[in-house]
């Protein structure tokens, strides 16, 4: 009796094992902004303006922002903040950092309330999530594509479940003349890009090593019967 109790034991180890081979499977998750645009140190807004323009226009300096619902992602392993280019001004090439964002995804939504200094400081420091170089100039409906580094990701998988913002602003000097990008942005929304691990549905491999156990355990009960009866 101890060696078939031994053995239902190793029979279902094996069944759930080969049900649960190909439980995690890789995920590409596209997510469009839930808002966006703006803010300035001196400039008004508007809520329904979804212009996502960052530099420096007719002496003002502006900041972007996006912001995206995450539902309940989790495992994210790489991110892909992908924007189209629209227009650019001054230098040939910018130098294009994106950062984290303390301020509440639904303090951001109110662009009405701009001119706002420290939301606008918010937007261009802190943690860096990546820094680009950026041609100015090309084709207006270009989807241009950042791949965000490691704090973003991390940043990302703390906050499932909730709205997740990045900001954007150009660095160097961009108070000489006009110098930005994204400029005249409207009616596009912005694409975060996610490969994530679904773990969380069974796949038919599961339902199969369940199967499996059943079965095993099943005839080893009744052969466990016919042995008390021999």
């Amino acid at each position: 009796m101890k060696n078939c109790y031994k053995l239902a034991m190793t029979a279902a180890i094996v069944g759930f094992g080969l049900g649960t081979l190909n439980v995690a499977q890789a995920a590409t998750v596209s997510l469009s902004s839930s808002n966006q645009g703006w803010w300035s140190k001196t400039a008004g807004n508007s809520n329904q303006n979804d212009n996502y323009i960052t530099g420096n226009l007719d002496a003002t300096n502006y900041a972007n922002f996006f912001t995206f619902d995450l539902n309940n992602l989790a495992g994210v392993s790489t991110a892909t903040l992908q924007v189209k280019r629209f227009q650019g001004a001054g230098n040939p090439t910018k130098t294009l950092s994106f950062f984290d964002v303390s301020t509440a995804a639904d303090v951001l939504a109110q662009k009405v309330n701009n001119p706002n200094a420290v939301i606008y400081n918010d937007l261009v420091s802190g943690k860096n999530y990546g820094t680009f170089n950026v041609s100015t100039f090309g084709n207006s409906d270009e989807i241009l594509s950042f791949v965000l580094n490691s704090d973003a990701i991390a940043d990302i998988n703390a906050r499932s479940g909730r709205f997740f913002s990045i900001g954007g602003a150009l660095l160097g000097d961009i108070g000489i003349g006009e110098q930005y990008l994204f400029g005249f942005s409207f009616e596009s929304s912005a694409t975060l890009v996610l490969n994530t691990d679904l773990a969380s549905v069974p796949e038919p491999g599961i339902l199969n090593g369940a199967v499996l156990v059943g079965i095993t355990v099943l005839l080893l009960k009744r052969k466990g019967k016919a042995f008390q009866n021999v």
